[in-house]
């Protein structure tokens, strides 16, 4: 049954600085309509027919009815408490409404009553992949994984969790092992391409994104990655190009718009990048990596007061990063407000010990502020950390 239900639509993870947005495609067809007519006449036969409303809950989902189908999957609990397909129903069909927490819920639910049903395993793994609990996504995956050995899509989700996680080579293994399931994938060349573009091998990242765009042509998501890779490899210009695309398939597409910015800044077009962030946060007004890329433009453009008000953004949304505190010791320290960005440094190292800018920047507000008369210990920190920072020599 719930391999069935696996073909509501495929889920597209859209994978962009670790945000993710997972949807169910809507599918409208001649054969989701004739289930609904056939489950509304048995319901109106037979009132309290549970397995009725559970599969005209499916057909709806299939159709994108989503509020519609969670009453049908309500109502066939009410009826029927320990029924764990309704759980995983109604999951599916809150992760397609964006509700990610209340899809975990439901899919516990089915789990606390059949623990080997994997495919509350593998969704609950996607929904906490949306909810950025990557770690606990791999976990999910991991025992769908030993449920259903040949799930490619397992595998691709799997892959884009530890792209989040860093772990880019694990990664990789993922995406080729779904490849060897299905070939045809798009969705595994998008995130194999990703990895790849991580670890700096961009030739094989382009030859994964041309053979994506081969079999899915309006792609944003892989103009998107384009673009990407073309401005690792400093080919800013071409990269303007890709996320243009990837902004007319996608029009509200916020990491589009922080691709186009980030080239631009690259390419010394600070005010025109700032537009783009500017919009990138329109769309989505948690971006941290949008508040950073705009403060350090602000702070190439001398804005040093407006820039610590977005580095306080990205502090406030990953008090976790090194660089949020970094970069606003930096525009403090234009400011002349040493000793704050000496404090800013000192919380990056805590946060980092190894963090190379934050050593030599230390030691600049520190003469600055008649502090240090040697600074050669932490010059040598940074250089340990960092061998070929050049500022540090």
């Amino acid at each position: 049954m719930m391999r069935i239900l696996r073909k509501w639509g495929v889920i597209a993870a859209v994978v962009v600085v670790c945000a993710a947005v997972a949807t169910f495609g809507q599918v409208n067809n001649a054969g989701s309509y004739i289930s609904e007519l056939r489950q509304t006449l048995r319901l109106r036969l037979g009132p309290d027919n549970v397995d009725a409303y559970y599969s005209r809950g499916n057909a709806r989902s299939e159709r994108g009815q989503f509020e519609e189908a969670i009453a049908d999957y309500d109502q066939a609990l009410q009826l029927q408490p320990d029924y764990p397909a309704a759980y995983v129903g109604l999951g599916h069909a809150k992760i397609a409404l964006g509700q990610f927490e209340e899809a975990v819920a439901d899919y516990d639910q089915a789990l606390q009553r059949r623990p080997d049903f994997a495919a509350a395993r593998l969704y609950r793994g996607v929904a906490k992949f949306a909810l950025k609990q990557y770690e606990e996504a791999v976990a999910d995956l991991d025992q769908a994984l030993q449920l259903w050995p040949d799930d490619a899509f397992a595998y691709v989700m799997r892959g884009e969790a530890k792209i989040c996680l860093g772990q880019h080579g694990e990664a990789v293994a993922d995406f080729n092992q779904a490849l060897q399931l299905q070939p045809d994938d798009a969705s595994a060349y998008l995130g194999r391409a990703s990895a790849k573009t991580f670890l700096g091998q961009y030739d094989d990242a382009f030859a994964d994104l041309d053979r994506a765009l081969h079999l899915e042509p309006d792609n944003a998501r892989a103009y998107l990655l384009l673009g990407s890779a073309k401005t690792s490899r400093g080919q800013y210009e071409d990269a303007l190009t890709d996320y243009d695309r990837a902004l007319q398939l996608h029009p509200d597409y916020p990491a589009a718009y922080l691709g186009l910015g980030h080239a631009k800044a690259h390419l010394g077009e600070y005010e025109d990048a700032m537009a783009d962030y500017d919009q990138a946060l329109q769309l989505r007004s948690d971006y941290a990596s949008a508040y950073y890329l705009r403060g350090r433009a602000k702070v190439e453009l001398g804005q040093y007061e407006d820039a610590i008000t977005d580095f306080d953004e990205v502090i406030q949304l990953r008090p976790e990063k090194a660089s949020g505190f970094v970069n606003r010791g930096i525009a403090k320290a234009h400011l002349g407000q040493y000793e704050d960005a000496i404090a800013d440094y000192d919380q990056a190292l805590q946060l980092k010990p190894g963090h190379a800018s934050a050593y030599h920047n230390r030691v600049l507000a520190k003469l600055n502020a008649g502090q240090d008369r040697n600074p050669m210990a932490d010059y040598d920190q940074a250089l340990q950390f960092q061998p070929d920072f050049a500022a540090s020599y």
